[in-house]
């Protein structure tokens, strides 16, 4: 068997252990518990200052998508609220002070 033929294979082999162990994050150092711990997510009320507070967990290819989306969704949940409210209240309130 010609030799490119078996560097071949085993460079195939090679990439295709590699994504598997990328997907199940095999790359990460951290346990679980530290993941955990790292994730600081929006509690129900939040604000500006805990907008500047969130950390999400790093992946190999960015953030956790899960992460990412959980924040997002509580986001789109608020503003949707506000707006309800501002709309509800009148256009002279949604400005608020100036």
């Amino acid at each position: 068997m010609p030799l490119w033929i078996v560097i071949g294979v085993a460079a195939a082999v090679f990439v295709l252990v590699f994504v598997v162990a990328a997907t199940f994050n095999a790359f990460s150092s951290e346990t679980v518990d530290e993941a955990e711990e790292r994730w600081t997510g929006l509690p129900a009320e939040f604000t500006v200052e805990d907008l500047e507070s969130v950390r999400f967990r790093p992946a190999l290819r960015g953030y956790r998508m899960e992460d990412v989306d959980e924040a997002m969704a509580m986001l789109r949940a608020r503003l949707s609220e506000l707006e309800s409210a501002a709309a509800s209240d009148g256009p002279e309130t949604a400005a608020g002070p100036r």
